[in-house]
């Protein structure tokens, strides 16, 4: 997904989310299709080839799985005005009311993340903008990303972070380290970490992590 010489998106996301310890799975391609599943239709219209017409759905948009949740990614484009982005959350939501309609069970799993331009975190608009469409939870679950100044895999990864798929620790980081500790019995001073009510879940696997590595608490 190539937006006016821009790098792919859509490889973008996929390897910040396997950096991150996601699963990625490609997603049926009926998500991105203009036909409703007409098993999902009322009787008055089995049989008829129910479909959206191409200027009611976006232009630029793909489907993904990330830890076996289906994800619809498309881009924003243009200024922050409701006038010109109201169209296209249209055309999303359209997209995402087809999509529901081949997910059966698994359509309120479905997700949508939109992708700003470049210099979209900077604008106060956009992020204003930004947040209204994130509490609107009509069809789907919505999260946007908005760029600084380019998009980069580190911005990925950010954004990433407070997607569902977010990772409380780096697993590369932290995983082998906390199945080493599961064989060990707890270090000394375990029983002073458990007891401090300032610590949070993230703070005491890092205090016990320390003791048993022999730094000061």
């Amino acid at each position: 997904m190539t937006i006016g010489g821009q790098p792919d998106l859509l490889v973008m996301l996929r390897d910040a989310a396997i950096g991150i310890g996601a699963s990625v799975a490609d997603a049926s391609p009926h998500l991105l299709g203009s036909r409703f599943n007409s098993e999902v239709l009322s009787d008055a219209i089995l049989g008829s080839s129910l479909r959206k017409r191409d200027d009611d759905l976006p232009p630029y948009v793909r489907a993904i799985q990330l830890d076996g949740f289906p994800v619809l990614i498309g881009v924003l484009i243009g200024s922050a005005e409701v006038s010109n982005i109201g169209p296209q959350l249209r055309r999303y939501r359209n997209q995402a009311t087809i999509a529901r309609s081949w997910l059966g069970p698994e359509a309120p799993n479905l997700h949508l993340f939109l992708i700003g331009p470049i210099g979209a975190l900077l604008d106060a608009d956009w992020r204003q903008l930004a947040a209204e469409i994130e509490s609107d939870d009509r069809v789907c679950r919505k999260q946007v990303w908005l760029p600084a100044v380019q998009y980069s895999p580190d911005d990925a990864r950010e954004f990433l972070a407070r997607t569902f798929i977010a990772r409380p620790w780096p697993a590369v980081q932290r995983t082998g380290r906390l199945d080493t500790m599961a064989n060990l019995s707890l270090p000394n001073g375990w029983e002073e970490v458990l007891q401090d009510q300032d610590l949070d879940f993230n703070g005491l696997v890092e205090q016990l992590i320390a003791l048993e590595d022999g730094e000061v608490v």
